[in-house]
């Protein structure tokens, strides 16, 4: 074979080796998981498909807890008064009467706070009635029963309370410490203690009171026409027990006729 020959082959066979297609290596794929379902083709599928849903759910929780408190919302703005004052007023005491209210500044406050408070007519009067309720325990205002007393309202306070605690059980000692401070109060105690031989209230100095009735009180109050002309039962047993407290004082004992 000529030299030429040979070339010419050996280009063609080469030719022929250059050409030839190249094999594709077999690609070695991810194993799919049991849990996974068939309709996602990856777990970012699933993932992004969770994800969507969950979404979905807040979404749709939000709008339904909104729905609700508008809900709440307008039936409590249903049962609330136009205006404070279309408040009304109605509370009973234990006995099934009615309990007047002072309309005062005070209530016309609670109104108008009630209001923007958005309460109904049931919350405004459960809260007045408990109100009602401390404010009478609480008694009167000391500093205004005071006034009514005079001057010496505390002595006089003072002076009822030692009787009180020198002639009264244990028992209706804490009835009497527990009663709230009054000048009605005050002076009813005074009154049983005249009645039953003390000085009528009367300052002797700047500091003290009188603590005991003398004879010169004695005779004033035998001087009273409720003693000698109307025989008043009740200045009979004061003067009764006044002329005791004087015959102690003296010689132990002194009866009235």
């Amino acid at each position: 074979m000529s030299e030429e020959l040979q070339e010419s082959v050996d280009e063609t066979q080469i030719d022929e080796v250059q050409v030839q297609p190249e094999q594709e290596q077999p690609h070695e794929t991810a194993s799919r998981p049991e849990w996974l379902p068939e309709k996602f083709k990856s777990e970012e599928d699933f993932a992004k498909s969770y994800e969507h849903l969950e979404r979905r759910l807040h979404e749709r929780s939000d709008n339904f807890k909104q729905e609700i408190m508008e809900e709440l919302q307008s039936d409590a703005a249903a049962d609330v008064p136009v205006s404070p004052a279309d408040y009304q007023v109605l509370l009973e005491t234990e006995e099934g009467e009615p309990f007047e209210v002072v309309e005062d500044d005070m209530l016309e406050w609670w109104k108008h706070t009630a209001h923007s408070l958005g309460l109904n007519q049931q919350q405004f009067n459960g809260i007045l009635a408990e109100y009602s309720q401390m404010d009478m325990m609480r008694g009167p205002d000391w500093n205004e029963e005071s006034e009514k007393l005079g001057e010496y309202s505390e002595q006089r306070m003072q002076r009822i309370d030692a009787w009180a605690g020198a002639n009264l059980s244990e028992g209706s000692y804490e009835v009497f410490a527990n009663l709230p401070a009054s000048a009605g109060m005050v002076q009813f105690f005074e009154e049983l203690m005249e009645n039953n031989g003390q000085p009528r209230f009367n300052m002797v100095s700047d500091t003290q009171f009188q603590e005991h009735v003398t004879q010169d009180d004695l005779k004033s109050a035998m001087a009273d026409p409720a003693y000698w002309r109307d025989r008043d039962p009740a200045h009979i047993a004061k003067v009764q027990a006044m002329a005791k407290q004087v015959g102690l004082q003296k010689h132990g004992s002194l009866t009235v006729g």
